[in-house]
């Protein structure tokens, strides 16, 4: 190092770093969240224990295909891979195994806020 080099022997001063929490704004009203009653058995009636074993036969299904489509997605890409599609035609059926996909993943939702509406909690999406 020269005698004029004192710039590079000068420590580089490290400032804090203060970060800004966010402000949580309110408009008069507070909304109260309470949870819903769980149903016991014995309130369960004939009727709604049929719409639960459909519902849930309809949950089963739509999960079923969604892992189907998982399967059928990575096998397209093996197929793409192999050299058996091209770009195109991997695009084109890929975007309709997504948005077959997320319309499915739509239905699941609904069905499992149905079934949580009728009582049954015991599935996660």
């Amino acid at each position: 190092m020269g005698l004029f080099d004192s710039w590079r022997r000068k420590r580089k001063v490290v400032h804090p770093v203060r970060v800004k929490g966010r402000e949580i704004m309110t408009s008069g009203e507070q909304k109260v969240v309470t949870e819903s009653p769980r149903i016991t058995p014995a309130q369960v009636t004939p009727d709604q224990q049929d719409q639960v074993a459909s519902l849930f036969e309809e949950y089963q299904q739509l999960h079923d295909r969604r892992e189907q489509l998982q399967t059928e997605r990575n096998e397209l890409t093996t197929r793409l891979d192999n050299g058996d599609l091209t770009a195109t035609e991997f695009r084109k059926e890929l975007m309709a195994r997504i948005q077959e996909a997320g319309a499915v993943s739509d239905d699941l939702k609904a069905v499992i806020a149905k079934l949580s509406a009728l009582g049954y909690h015991g599935l996660l999406a």
